[in-house]
């Protein structure tokens, strides 16, 4: 597989929050965005891999590992011995977070990293910031590039999300398959990102997090009692 079907992608990387955090619970979740017409899912771990490629057949995964216990600033896949391990649970394809700046503040070149990632014989998809780091990714083999990264450091991004100007930006000069991910919680904001040439969609908590939906219904509410 050298990139995702077009269409949208479930995130299954549960908010601490989440009622909904066991292994069990994944590969439920991955069921019904199966049954619910996703082209694929992305989830955290060689374990939540392991079990959905086991009990939902034929649904593409994209993995990520999310581990901050090393102290450093990248959270999302620090290095190739995480890459590896999702690797030999299966996973389809393998993203990381492609930021240069953070990685420089770890210790890592970007480069370098992603030609270890893609060593490993599986699609490199890289969470990105900026052009200049999607063209980094892409020259060091990344097969695909999203939007992953915005809200995180080194590079905070302070404007709304979605972005959807980076979408733009990223289709018209990476010369990759590009994802939108970040912010999509509608799907008027989905169709408005593949009407910009995005190849396929991330959709996390508007789909998948009970926690998260039940406080847009109630903050919507606030206040209403109040009123004469």
């Amino acid at each position: 597989m050298t990139e995702f079907p077009r269409g949208l992608i479930v995130s299954l990387t549960p908010r601490p929050q989440s009622p909904w955090q066991d292994v069990e619970d994944i590969v439920r979740l991955a069921a019904a965005a199966q049954s619910g017409g996703a082209v694929a899912v992305k989830m955290d771990g060689p374990d939540a891999v392991r079990a959905v490629k086991r009990y939902v057949p034929g649904l593409p995964v994209l993995a990520v590992s999310i581990d901050d216990s090393h102290g450093g600033v990248v959270r999302i896949t620090p290095s190739t011995d995480h890459a590896a391990a999702l690797v030999d649970a299966g996973a389809d394809v393998i993203e990381l977070e492609a930021d240069s700046t953070a990685r420089r503040l770890d210790g890592q070149d970007l480069t370098e990293l992603i030609t270890s990632f893609v060593a490993l014989g599986r699609p490199v998809k890289a969470g990105v910031p900026d052009l200049d780091d999607a063209r980094a990714a892409v020259e060091a083999g990344a097969t695909m590039v999203s939007s992953s990264t915005m809200g995180y450091p080194a590079k905070t991004h302070t404007g709304p999300l979605p972005d959807l100007a980076l979408v733009e930006l990223l289709v018209a000069a990476a010369g990759v398959p590009v994802i939108a991910e970040r912010g999509y919680a509608t799907p008027d904001q989905v169709r408005a990102a593949l009407d910009l040439g995005a190849h396929a969609v991330v959709v996390g908590s508007a789909i998948v997090d009970p926690a998260w939906l039940t406080a847009r219904f109630t903050g919507a509410l606030a206040g209403v009692g109040d009123r004469p």
